[in-house]
């Protein structure tokens, strides 16, 4: 039994980690209801995410970004000051000698798994950062079997610590249709459409369902294409230019709405009006999106590689992540196919039963235990 309390590190509850913030807040939420939870304290910045459940759990305000060198000696500081027993990062960037039992969250080593993304220096800092946090750790918690195998292979030495923890996708309650609707709405979507979100980094692809939507388009052009818009959501990233021609051109002809990054309720309204969800990503630690989508009862299209394989099963329609005319074919047959797509949506709901935050919190719960208990 844990004496407490824990530490759960939610400094990452911030518009400039939008994945990892909605999973640390998921988390802290499941804890906070859980009648078998460990006293949990929430490590929370100056101003905290008002997604954190500070009414039912206390909090600690800290100071210092996760990017701030001080870090490291004013989290410490702070950790021995609550009487922590044990502290919990979602973020590899963290005190690398907080002073007490650690559980470290990995949910991907894309910038190392992925060619391409970063240069040779920004590779090694990123290795090394994971390296000493990983080394802190007497748990590396990951979200799928893909990104264990990704943390054995370049880490080995810390292959024995890892445990997979799939997250849940519930992050606000669902609006009722005349809300949704209104949502929808206000963003100018008020006609059926195609969903994807994410955002516009490399990996996730974002060009190439670009360009299979600008296929179907150019295509179809002169019949009823104008009456399926593309809707893109997500955060955009000033640096990564690359897919902006195509969703200007794309944008100024009336078949692409980009949204920008969206609240939870509207992102959950987006999800309940779309007549099907893409994912094109080529690399991923879990996948969130596509399971978000699935429990919200729209047919998914993504691509096949391995953490979305092992996510969706066999309830997704999958194609190989750079074949435009592959993804282009399967929009335009999965449009027209009602059958399937109700086949898919059924399969898909049945898939995300698997993925509630209350599994996570139980998992995360008895984790905690586990370690302090073997590692006194």
């Amino acid at each position: 039994m844990i004496a407490g309390p824990v530490v759960l590190d939610t400094r990452t509850a911030s518009p400039h980690f939008p994945g990892i913030g909605r999973a640390v807040t998921g988390l802290a939420r499941a804890l906070a209801v859980r009648a078998d939870s460990p006293p949990v304290v929430l490590l929370h910045n100056a101003v905290p995410d008002e997604r954190l459940p500070l009414a039912a759990l206390r909090g600690i305000t800290c100071t210092a970004s996760p990017f701030a060198p001080r870090q490291q000696w004013e989290v410490r500081q702070l950790l021995r000051a609550a009487g922590a027993c044990l502290y919990h990062s979602p973020y590899y960037l963290m005190p690398f000698a907080p002073g007490v039992r650690t559980v470290v969250t990995c949910y991907d080593l894309i910038p190392l798994t992925v060619r391409g993304l970063f240069g040779p220096a920004r590779r090694a800092a990123f290795w090394v950062a994971h390296a000493l946090a990983f080394r802190a750790a007497a748990a590396i918690v990951v979200p799928s079997e893909a990104t264990r195998r990704d943390v054995s292979r370049l880490f080995p030495t810390h292959a024995s610590k890892v445990e997979v923890i799939p997250i849940g996708w519930r992050f606000a309650d669902a609006p009722d249709a005349d809300e949704a609707r209104r949502l929808r709405t206000r963003l100018g979507i008020t006609g059926p459409y195609v969903l994807s979100v994410g955002s516009n980094k490399p990996h996730k692809n974002l060009r190439t369902l670009l360009d299979a939507w600008a296929r179907r388009v150019d295509q179809r052009r002169g019949g009823n294409t104008r009456c399926c818009s593309l809707v893109i959501a997500g955060p955009r990233d000033a640096r990564y230019t690359g897919h902006l021609p195509q969703a200007r051109r794309l944008r100024d002809s009336g078949h692409l709405i980009d949204t920008g990054p969206v609240s939870d309720s509207m992102l959950s309204a987006l999800y309940q009006g779309a007549t099907l969800f893409i994912f094109p990503s080529v690399a991923e630690g879990f996948g969130l999106p596509v399971i978000e989508a699935m429990g919200h009862g729209v047919p998914v299209v993504c691509s096949r590689i391995p953490a979305l394989t092992e996510l969706a099963g066999d309830a997704a329609a999958m194609f190989p992540p750079t074949d435009v005319d592959r993804l282009s074919t399967l929009i335009d047959h999965l449009l027209d196919a009602t059958a399937d797509l109700e086949k898919m949506r059924e399969n898909g709901l049945a898939r995300a039963a698997a993925f509630e935050w209350d599994r996570a919190a139980a998992a995360t719960s008895t984790l905690y235990d586990r370690v302090l208990r073997e590692h006194p």
